[in-house]
């Protein structure tokens, strides 16, 4: 499968979508789509904030990490598990179908998982 296809796709498909990446869990990405897009400072910051609330679920018996909405002034940052530590990463216009932005999350990192294991 080819991981800029698929990303790209989502990014296409989502209404107000500004871009989307795939990190692992250090943080470094694996694919941006727009290629022009430049990511990498959110996705180090958001892979620490996973790993503490990954933690923070062992701890509290809460089970792993699936989805997480960030909401600013002007964007939504939704970050969807995809396996094994990595995570998508879609950045939304705030004016964005944020509940079809979730949804097509989801069915993206389905798509991608038996690459990621």
């Amino acid at each position: 499968m080819n991981f800029d296809d698929v990303v790209n796709e989502l990014v296409e498909r989502c209404p107000g979508a500004k871009g989307a990446a795939v990190f692992d869990p250090d943080g470094i990405l694996v694919v941006t789509a727009p290629k022009k897009q430049s990511l990498e400072g959110l996705s180090a910051e958001f892979a620490s904030v996973v790993k503490s609330l990954e933690q923070a679920g062992r701890e509290f018996e809460h089970g792993r990490l699936q989805q997480l909405s960030v909401f600013s002034d002007s964007a939504v940052v939704i970050l969807t598990s995809i396996a094994a530590g990595y995570f998508l990463m879609l950045i939304l216009d705030r004016r964005g179908l944020i509940g079809k932005a979730r949804m097509l999350s989801r069915l993206t990192s389905e798509r991608l998982y038996a690459d990621f294991v």
